[in-house]
């Protein structure tokens, strides 16, 4: 990107408060890091990219106008020249004046509308005070960004559907290539299905071309109905494209969308709540009644994998005491596994003849970055050559790996036909924590990590895990 765009870049990250520091280490050192940076919960490059690239975007709505591409003017189409945003757009819809009273939005009805029977929105209109305005966007920043209001429309955010005559809109944005957009519909008892129709005309263009949708889920105590999307597309570069995040929200006989976008590197994050929250609260202050404002998020997309056989099961760690790790992920073959012996087991299975390394990660599907508990499968051929590397794993796991390391065995665990141990590791000097252990039960050998933030998980408590752990792999 261009310097103008580093140093805003510079800015945004800068207002977002965010720490980026690290130290580079060699060897199994590195590993353990690039561990103990998930689960200290900081925020990685990557989540920041992220971030900045979502800090805004826009968003309009009406019968479906989408598009799979952006017009040609719009944010930087290579790394050293920004480019600018369009100066013809044309003026933002201007709210009308209520010459008829508001209808309570909670009931999708307009008192002129004979009980939402004539198929629109009748006199329904949208309330002044409705939309978003600066002082939301800056609201608890430092270091506020360089936010200022623009056209709304004419988005070269991808997807974007247009808004209606009817509608109102504000748009802002952080010079060239951060945008926020807020839309507000008035769509009477057509609200349920103008906010299907709006949703299936996102997700649709953010599944095709050179598009892809990231996430969506499905919120409740927000409004009547909301919805969070996240997807990528062009305008896009060598270095970058382009990432949004929208809410969608009906509340009554409104319709509301609020879309932040921009270019970024990589984005690791999950949509955030507080748009919906803040434009359904508004809507309902001016409308004079009451929204819900307590968001609970079910992710929708990515569909989440469930429990797997011969794996922990989510049950598992909440009996343990990890209740908030309810996201088990896909399962990684041995190519894919670069971690492995990162904390004081670090002897190589495959080495020792497994036929096969596979390794599943466990976290909070609402915190990305955040705690994670890691497990690995190891098949050999027999049980012979399991038992054999497994007491080779026990008996150098007591020894430290790095200056620093201090192990404790923290006990044994055994039952039918299987057998495990746990032990916690601290480094000195660099301040982490580890808990961790190996069980064998016939030709399988398993081992669970987990990263202390605080006092989370006791030792007792991992001794219990790799216990249900070895009775899943066939105890």
């Amino acid at each position: 990107m261009s310097d103008s765009n580093d140093d805003s870049l510079s800015r945004r990250l800068s207002s977002l408060e965010s720490d980026l520091g690290g130290v580079s280490l060699p060897g199994p050192a590195a590993a353990r890091r690039r561990a103990a940076q998930r689960t200290r919960n900081q925020v990685t490059g990557g989540v920041l990219a992220g971030v900045a690239a979502v800090a805004l975007g826009v968003f309009a709505v009406s019968p479906p106008d989408f598009v799979a591409s952006p017009d040609p003017a719009g944010p930087p189409t290579d790394s050293s020249s920004p480019t600018t945003v369009p100066t013809t757009a044309s003026p933002p819809p201007t709210t009308p004046p209520p010459t008829t009273p508001t209808s309570d939005p909670t009931n999708g009805e307009s008192p002129d509308d004979g009980g939402g029977q004539n198929g629109g929105s009748g006199s329904l209109v949208v309330p002044p005070g409705a939309l978003i305005d600066l002082e939301y966007l800056i609201r608890g920043q430092e270091s506020p960004s360089d936010w200022v209001e623009v056209p709304a429309g004419d988005s070269w955010l991808p997807c974007m559907p247009a808004a209606s005559a009817d509608a109102a809109a504000v748009a802002f944005q952080v010079e060239d290539y951060y945008r926020v957009e807020h839309i507000v519909e008035p769509a009477g008892p057509d609200a349920e299905a103008r906010l299907a129709e709006l949703r299936d005309g996102i997700t649709s263009c953010a599944e095709g071309g050179d598009h892809s949708l990231l996430q969506e889920w499905q919120v409740t105590g927000v409004g009547d109905e909301t919805y969070l999307l996240a997807w990528q597309g062009p305008p896009d570069t060598e270095d970058t494209t382009t990432y949004v995040e929208a809410t969608l929200t009906r509340a009554g006989g409104f319709v509301e969308i609020v879309v932040r976008g921009g270019a970024g590197q990589d984005y690791n994050g999950i949509p955030a709540t507080d748009d919906a929250v803040e434009a359904a609260s508004r809507l309902c202050a001016v409308a004079d009644t009451e929204c819900p404002s307590e968001p609970q998020r079910e992710q929708l997309y990515p569909e989440p994998v469930g429990d797997l056989p011969g794996w922990l099961a989510v049950d598992d760690l909440v009996e343990a005491g990890l209740t908030t790790l309810t996201k088990g992920g896909e399962v990684a073959e041995s190519a894919e596994i670069v971690d492995y012996g990162f904390v004081g087991l670090m002897r190589d299975p495959v080495a020792d003849g497994a036929e096969s390394l596979e390794q599943r990660d466990y976290s909070d599907p609402e915190d990305i970055g955040g705690s994670q508990l890691t497990q690995f499968r190891a098949t050999f051929p027999d049980a012979a050559a399991a038992r054999a590397h497994y007491d080779a794993l026990a008996a150098e796991a007591e020894q430290p790996t790095q200056d620093g390391d201090v192990v404790e065995n923290t006990g044994t665990v055994s039952g039918d036909g299987y057998d495990g141990t746990s032990w916690r590791l601290t480094n000195t000097e660099f301040g982490t924590s580890w808990l961790y252990g190996a069980a064998v039960s016939g030709n399988v050998v398993t081992v669970a990590i987990y990263g202390l933030i605080g006092d989370e998980l006791t030792p007792d408590q991992m001794r219990q895990l790799i216990d249900l752990a070895a009775q899943r792999i066939g105890g």
